[in-house]
């Protein structure tokens, strides 16, 4: 089992930074475009979001720090300029995701989600933050960014959920992007949900070309493991 000081790199007070902005931001996106505080659904995903990271986080603490050293880098040096490109599309299409629902959903309540559709939305982002925990306690190498870390001794995972897609992590992410509008109640969202998941549709057989090439075993994981996104589809 790995120790915190096989990181040094990683402190906890850069942590708690890397909490306290991201979750800051998210919710001056939320109750400051809501222009309330008094926002139960934004404040039950909160909460959910907070505990998952913070048990992702504390499990790669103790048990693969070097992965938390990744997961902690988006922009690399060395990046692929396509990678580049995807990270800024990333963030360009993430800023209306979190912009979009207070507005809709509270400050002038352009959507109506069914209440039993918010309950299942949350329900969906739980799972869906559960199933990208479940595929980085498996893939010590699953970085933000596309990349072959040779100096790691990269190899091929196809256990856990790599044993049924090869992107599992990509399905985790998408499922997320589709059910948080509904856990805030805004059917708005979902457009800027919608055009985060075409992104990894772009991405994707780029990633896999610099598998392809890069990483040994690959082509012959693709031979065993059929589906990139969902089994029996795609």
């Amino acid at each position: 089992m790995s120790t915190p000081h096989a990181s040094p790199e990683v402190t906890i007070p850069a942590l708690a930074s890397h909490f306290v902005v991201s979750f800051g931001l998210m919710a001056w996106c939320f109750f400051g475009t809501a222009g309330t505080l008094l926002w139960m659904e934004a404040w039950a995903y909160l909460v959910v979001q907070f505990a998952y990271s913070l048990l992702m986080t504390v499990w790669m603490w103790h048990h693969d720090p070097a992965l938390l050293k990744s997961r902690t880098q988006f922009f690399k040096s060395g990046m692929h300029g396509r990678d580049q490109l995807f990270m800024v599309v990333f963030v360009l299409l993430f800023i209306p995701y979190l912009l979009i629902p207070g507005l809709d959903a509270v400050r002038y309540g352009w959507s109506a989600v069914p209440m039993p559709l918010e309950i299942a939305g949350l329900l969906g982002v739980a799972a869906s933050m559960w199933l990208i925990f479940r595929v980085m306690q498996v893939n010590s190498f699953a970085s933000p960014t596309i990349e072959v870390q040779k100096d790691r001794g990269h190899a091929v995972i196809d256990t856990g959920l790599y044993a049924i897609v090869r992107h599992p992590m990509y399905s985790g992410f998408m499922i997320y992007a589709l059910c948080l509008p509904l856990a805030l109640g805004s059917w708005w969202m979902l457009l800027p949900g919608l055009l985060i998941c075409s992104s990894f549709l772009f991405r994707i057989p780029f990633e896999e070309k610099t598998l392809h090439s890069e990483l040994d075993g690959y082509t012959d994981y693709c031979t065993r493991v059929c589906y990139r996104l969902i089994p029996g589809v795609w």
